[in-house]
């Protein structure tokens, strides 16, 4: 009886939501499931500018361990874990990672989309052991298909390793099921740069200089473009990575070496943090000129572009990272995030999906658990301008 009862507060929910967006009100929800479905049109989208959600039909990623999920479960403590020993400290969950995790329940955005277009492809699903690739070797890359998907990501990952991970991406998306490479459309998410500022400190740091950034992001998005029709690139900015030092200093939730607070995981996987403080200040320096460059990019494909392809850009550049609670970090190293902040970071991209580049926020955003999610009208549509 109380199952019944919920089901019909649920419908009658999502009817009033329906009829307020109906009438033109801006709705937002804690659960996506919650929006009402978008009216189908008779026809698909007359170009890449007239682009909603449910005309997206193939979804795709490249980055870093963050884009694979790395850790992003943390270390299970209630039931015997060991703490390093325990297998999630080597696990990616890439169907949780933020931007295209695709197990059932996860708040990320594939599946924000799939809520709009059930038939979505390319979403990862469930978790695998991490795997590294090496500069020198083409075909070192153990990726996962079944479970990866179009999950391009490669954990220990620089804006140079885009090009590999492309290697992967465009083959695998034209041999998908259910799948018109030709005619379906496509939103493909990048975001990278955190091995970047940490490898800022290193001795060999030529391919994490600005322009050598921009310039690998550049020929990625250029290599998208040539290849893959009918596609909108979703290009995400860096965030400042330092915040994480000063807000795990001292922390036993972080699983230290030996117990010991002062030697916490991401003091070995940050080359900066093993640095001075003007080395963080520095990775702040040349994080927010990775955004500019990355606006820069932006900026010259919206201005070329094309009735099949776009690029939308959202700065990550406010996201506080150091007034994150230490919950919505990995308890592995205190450097990946957790499921909270991949949850946060979805609804932010989502939430920014409809707005226009002047209507991004810019004002800093501090972690918000109950971060609302945004319900597209019938003429929304993923914004390019």
């Amino acid at each position: 009886m109380f199952n019944n009862n919920k089901n019909i507060f649920t419908l009658f929910n999502i009817l009033i939501l329906s009829v307020l967006i109906r009438l033109g009100f801006s709705v937002s929800v804690s659960n996506i499931g919650d929006c009402p479905p978008i009216p189908a049109r008779s026809n698909g989208p007359a170009s890449i500018r007239d682009l909603r959600p449910d005309d997206i039909k193939v979804i795709g990623a490249l980055g870093d361990s963050i884009m694979a999920g790395f850790a992003l479960e943390g270390i299970n403590t209630d039931t015997g874990g060991t703490g390093l020993l325990n297998l999630s400290s080597i696990t990616e969950f890439r169907g949780k990672s933020w931007g295209i995790g695709g197990d059932e329940g996860a708040v990320t955005l594939a599946n924000f989309v799939k809520h709009y277009n059930s038939s979505l492809e390319g979403s990862a699903v469930g978790k695998h052991f991490v795997f590294f690739c090496s500069e020198e070797k083409d075909d070192d890359c153990k990726y996962k298909p079944d479970v990866d998907i179009l999950d391009g990501a490669i954990s220990g990952g620089i804006a140079k390793t885009l090009d590999k991970e492309l290697d992967y991406l465009i083959p695998r998306m034209t041999r998908l099921p259910n799948v018109n490479f030709v005619t379906d459309w496509k939103m493909i998410t990048i975001q990278i740069g955190s091995n970047d500022q940490c490898a800022s400190c290193s001795d060999n740091n030529t391919d994490v200089t600005v322009d050598a950034y921009a310039g690998y992001v550049d020929a990625a998005i250029e290599r998208i473009r040539n290849n893959i029709p009918r596609v909108i690139v979703n290009l995400v900015g860096t965030f400042n990575v330092s915040g994480v030092y000063d807000l795990t200093t001292g922390q036993e939730y972080c699983h230290p070496f030996f117990n010991n607070p002062d030697w916490i995981i991401n003091r070995v996987e940050c080359a900066c943090f093993q640095g001075t403080e003007q080395d963080r200040a520095n990775m702040d320096t040349l994080s927010a000129q990775y955004s500019a460059k990355l606006h820069e990019i932006y900026q010259k494909y919206n201005a070329q572009q094309s009735d099949e392809f776009a690029i939308t850009f959202n700065p990550a550049l406010n996201l506080n990272i150091g007034n994150l609670p230490l919950k919505a970090l990995s308890n592995v190293d205190c450097f990946h995030p957790g499921k909270l902040a991949h949850e946060w970071v979805a609804k932010i991209v989502w939430n920014n999906l409809f707005k226009s580049q002047a209507e991004k926020p810019k004002e800093i955003l501090n972690y918000d658990e109950n971060l609302e999610i945004y319900c597209p009208t019938e003429s929304d549509t993923i914004r390019i301008d």
